[in-house]
């Protein structure tokens, strides 16, 4: 059965804003996107923080069907999307008698889990340049080209944040001079040291804020 065959008789089309799932809802099925894009989220400190967006080729639904517990995310649709939806049972017998898939999703999950996290870290700090200051670090140390990356489109909902909020800490880094931005939003940490004393000045003034205020 090729892709054509399988979306026509297991496949669904979900406008922008449809929920596949809930954050706490029992897992049932594996969501493969074929067309647009899905994001996921998870409820931190009071707030929806994005996790991840999936487009063509990724899968989403999976954590809860290896595991057998509750989704740890809530998965939306951002843009008009056609998806393939494989029954638990189904994606059962996918994972043992194909070594190739496993393999794939154990990588896919070790990386979801490893950023879901960060995140989680990330939103325990209250100020928001100490948070895009980390978020920054982090693709750089993901990032293929040595001390470069591009900010990422969706870093304000990742951080929870406006993005007015967000443009206002990337100028007073550069204002700094702790990171050099490009007009095409590329960019690099000017000195390591200097960064990260900075960025661990602001994570203990967040940490000992209380004692001011006693």
């Amino acid at each position: 059965m090729d892709i054509e065959q399988a979306l026509s008789k297991h496949g669904k089309s979900y406008d922008s804003g449809a929920v596949l799932f809930y954050e706490g809802d029992p897992g049932s099925k594996l969501w493969i996107i074929n067309e647009g894009h899905v994001q996921l989220t998870k409820r931190v400190c009071s707030q929806e923080v994005l996790i991840e967006t999936l487009g063509p080729g990724e899968f989403c639904g999976e954590l809860a069907l290896v595991t057998g517990g509750p989704q740890p995310v809530t998965a939306t649709v951002v843009d008009k999307a056609r998806l393939l939806i494989v029954d638990a049972s189904v994606f059962e017998s996918l994972v043992r008698s194909n070594a190739e898939l496993s393999i794939r999703m154990i990588k896919k999950l070790a990386g979801r889990l490893n950023e879901a996290q960060f995140r989680v870290s990330v939103m325990q700090i209250r100020n928001s340049l100490g948070r895009v200051m980390l978020q920054l670090r982090h693709e750089i140390r993901n990032s293929e080209a040595p001390n470069k990356a591009t900010v990422p489109e969706d870093l304000a909902d990742a951080l929870a944040i406006d993005p007015a909020e967000l443009k206002k800490a990337l100028d007073l880094l550069v204002e700094k001079n702790l990171i050099n931005l490009s007009k095409e939003n590329v960019y690099s940490i000017v000195s390591n040291e200097e960064y990260d004393r900075f960025l661990n000045y602001l994570e203990l003034r967040d940490r000992y804020e209380f004692v001011d205020k006693m």
